[in-house]
């Protein structure tokens, strides 16, 4: 009788032991309501070739760590190029100014290079070109640009860009390209300074430092 009682103890442990563990199984949260469910293993590519992986109570994807720059409001992302740095404070009152990148080292006139990113909506009613047209001047004279004839388009990773050089005086050269997207155009310029050879007419401004900083964070660009 004794051993009988005993065998029938170990049986109703091992069923309890059994009921435990496969409840663990089914709800691993149920031992632990606190416990996070573990993210998915995907991973989002980085302009820079790295990636990240889902973090956080909402497993929501990392930031992609710096020289690459997101911006939600505007959908891009790209790598600001070596030797560059944001400059927050020369975002004022412009609405169409949304991010400025100056050369961290200075050239001889003590006044950085810049990278400047501005965005232009489309309103109802104009083209992409009226709006380009609208706001593209000639710096020296404050003239309008009146064609688009007097662009030329360039593509890079996938991208057409119209671009215009609207000044080229005492020693400052400064080029934009226009991205045309479904409702609004972004302009990413270059001006570049101490370029003692701005008279020379075989110069060609894509091999000038700043401007081939620019061309390469275009090459980086993501566009939603």
């Amino acid at each position: 009788m004794k051993h009988l009682l005993i065998g029938i103890a170990l049986v109703v442990l091992v069923g309890i032991g059994a009921f435990v563990y496969r409840s663990t199984l089914e709800r691993p949260m149920a031992i632990n309501p606190g416990n996070q469910q573990a993210c998915t293993l995907e991973a989002k590519m980085c302009p820079d070739g790295s990636s990240v992986g889902r973090t956080g109570p909402n497993c929501e994807f990392a930031a992609c760590a710096f020289p690459n720059v997101e911006d939600a409001s505007l959908g891009i992302s790209f790598v600001v190029p070596a030797g560059y740095k944001a400059n927050p404070t020369a975002i004022g009152a412009d609405p169409s100014l949304r991010a400025v990148f100056d050369s961290a080292t200075l050239p001889v006139g003590g006044i950085p290079h810049s990278l400047i990113i501005r965005q232009y909506p489309i309103p109802a009613g104009m083209t992409a070109n009226e709006v380009i047209l609208a706001n593209t001047f000639r710096e020296t004279s404050g003239m309008q640009v009146e064609s688009m004839s007097e662009f030329k388009p360039v593509i890079t990773n996938g991208k057409t860009y119209q671009s215009i050089t609207v000044e080229r005086f005492e020693a400052i050269i400064h080029t934009e390209y226009y991205l045309v997207r479904d409702t609004d155009i972004l302009r990413f310029e270059v001006i570049e300074r101490d370029v003692y050879e701005w008279t020379n007419p075989d110069l060609k401004i894509e091999s000038l430092s700043a401007h081939k900083a620019l061309l390469a964070l275009l090459s980086t660009l993501q566009s939603k």
